[in-house]
């Protein structure tokens, strides 16, 4: 099952920091049955705010494993 995480990060000295999204922009999308569903939505997510530096769409698998 995946899933297309997005949201705006932290700056900090003039840089995005990656490992600090902003609680309140954070948004998930899904759930999608292919991995290439999920790119899809997650590279058209990116598109529309390409005006935004801080701002990323990822895709994440959260399928249960045994």
């Amino acid at each position: 099952m995946w899933f297309v995480f997005e949201a705006e990060y932290e700056i900090e000295d003039r840089r995005a920091n990656w490992n600090r999204p902003i609680r309140e922009t954070m948004v998930w999308h899904g759930p999608f049955a292919t991995e290439k569903e999920a790119d899809e939505v997650a590279l058209a997510r990116m598109w529309s705010r390409i005006d935004v530096y801080n701002h990323k769409a990822r895709t994440v698998d959260l399928t249960a494993r045994d």
